[in-house]
């Protein structure tokens, strides 16, 4: 039943993302045209503000109760960002098309923060309301035996915490201050606790030969820009995983006391080798590369700054 519970989770989060990014509007317009009707999700990201109601721990809480757990954590060091991977407990030895994506969460360092910069934060971050864990240990409990009440009570409770900030909005003034400081903070203290991006699984796509391939159609069949930070290819077959990324189109966003312009999110694509170079066809889960790379993630998540961060 918990199982269930992560389906439903998902898909919701992954068709409310969907439906609002232009960069995923494109992607499927080239893939229809391709024929590619079916794709497989990697994983998504969602970044909390630090506070005493916010941030890795409550978001890996709900995560571990509905039955993922922690594979890995790393740092952004010029970002102040942890970051930690969960993937489904039982996912190891399963085939690849029952897997779930991988969700990973992530935080900022509030004490290596300016005193200017932390005043802004802690305005907002204190004012998230508490997490619901306690509510949703208890509804999954239920759910585990089978009450399909406390299913819905439960995935709307998750779904309505992670679609966004329960926080005001910022004003212009304090998102350029926070954006000259760090601009991933800035785009969470205007959007929450939302995923910032999905990413699909191209290595599972038989249509392409390579990412190199992929990103040759994405830019010729879907007419997206990629993120060219440290090359549009991060990483490769030497360390287990190559990745790129749109860029993300900066969008009109209203603040408390004007507008800005910022990308409200961007697609990336991951392709994963196998663990042992004699596996030539994997159909396990585990049978691939499963980890991140902070080097990689560091350029990547670049997708979701302003490209002219004029005013």
């Amino acid at each position: 039943m918990l199982k269930q519970l992560r389906q439903i989770i998902v898909q919701n989060l992954w068709e409310t993302y969907r439906v609002t990014c232009p960069d995923m509007q494109h992607i499927e317009k080239a893939f229809k045209k391709k024929g590619i009707h079916h794709h497989v999700l990697d994983h998504f990201a969602i970044i909390d503000l630090p506070g005493p109601n916010t941030g890795i721990p409550p978001l890996s809480q709900i995560f571990s109760t509905i039955g993922y757990c922690e594979q890995g954590k790393d740092y952004l060091a010029d970002k102040q960002n942890d970051f930690l991977w969960m993937a489904e407990s039982d996912c190891m030895e399963l085939p690849l098309c029952e897997v779930l994506p991988q969700v990973v969460v992530a935080d900022f360092r509030f004490d290596e923060m300016p005193l200017e910069i932390r005043t802004i934060i802690e305005k907002y971050s204190v004012q998230a309301k508490p997490s619901p864990i306690q509510a949703i240990r208890a509804l999954s409990q239920r759910i585990a035996s089978g009450d399909a009440n406390a299913m819905v009570q439960c995935s709307e409770m998750i779904l309505h915490y992670l679609s966004g900030r329960d926080w005001p909005l910022p004003t212009t003034k304090e998102f350029y201050a926070i954006q000259d400081f760090n601009e991933l903070l800035a785009w969470v203290l205007v959007f929450g606790r939302r995923p910032n991006h999905f990413t699909l699984s191209i290595h599972l796509l038989s249509d392409f030969t390579s990412l190199s391939d992929f990103h040759h159609f994405i830019e010729k069949e879907a007419c997206l820009s990629l993120n060219q930070e440290n090359g549009t290819i991060k990483g490769g077959k030497h360390v287990g995983i190559a990745q790129g990324s749109t860029s993300g189109m900066p969008q009109i966003v209203k603040l408390s006391d004007g507008e800005i312009k910022i990308p409200t999110g961007f697609i990336e694509f991951v392709w994963r080798y196998p663990n042992h170079p004699t596996c030539q066809n994997p159909t396990l889960w585990n049978e691939y590369f499963t980890g991140f790379i902070a080097q990689h993630a560091d350029s990547v998540i670049e997708s979701l700054y302003t490209q002219d961060p004029s005013r």
